[in-house]
């Protein structure tokens, strides 16, 4: 596992804890199972079984999305916007 890729999942595992009503369940530990992937600068996390919720993670910033709903390459793009908008 590549050092970017344990960073991103504590940086997930923070943002689910913060979103979550049982936040003591997420840690990166819970997290070792999950899919990663690359998608330009982002590291996408996919959740084990059927999920319908993807999550990008860069530079500290999380963008979760639907895969039904956005293609991974317009969620790209919307995350790049979303952390925009966090930059101001």
């Amino acid at each position: 596992m590549s050092n970017a890729v344990a960073e991103a999942r504590t940086v997930l595992a923070a943002w689910l804890a913060q979103h979550s009503v049982a936040p003591d369940t997420w840690t990166p530990e819970a997290l070792q199972g999950w899919h990663t992937s690359h998608a330009e600068e982002w590291i996408v996390f996919t959740p084990p079984g059927t999920a319908n919720r993807l999550f990008l993670v860069a530079n500290g910033n999380v963008f979760s999305f639907a895969p039904s709903e956005l293609s991974l390459a317009n969620a790209v793009v919307a995350a790049r916007g979303d952390r925009r908008e966090d930059d101001r």
